[in-house]
């Protein structure tokens, strides 16, 4: 896995293995990264520990599949393609959508 932060997101570039009849796929996988709030800071600096009902939800994460008119020839290639998509993302939207998005 490859990975890149941009717009306070972490962006991951990943391949799968090839299942039965399935062919290699290409992934980029978006996730929010948590804010170190100052409420956090906040609670503890008053000495108290931060309630498991207190604290943020886990951040969701976006998978989008890439080059869905290509098929790979192995995981190798999958990957490559996926690590290349990764350094061409120059910015990723507020819903998390990584721009530009191949195919």
């Amino acid at each position: 896995m490859s990975e890149k932060i941009i717009s306070g997101f972490s962006v991951v570039a990943y391949a799968t293995q090839p299942e039965g009849r399935i062919p290699p796929r290409a992934f980029l996988e978006t996730r929010r990264l948590p804010v170190k709030g100052a409420a956090a800071a906040d609670a503890t600096a008053e000495g108290a520990e931060p309630d498991a009902a207190q604290a943020p939800p886990e951040p969701q994460s976006q998978a989008f599949e890439i080059f869905l008119s290509r098929r790979f020839r192995s995981t190798i290639e999958a990957m490559s393609a996926a690590r290349n998509a990764l350094d061409r993302v120059k910015s990723v939207d507020a819903e998390g959508v990584p721009d530009p998005l191949p195919e």
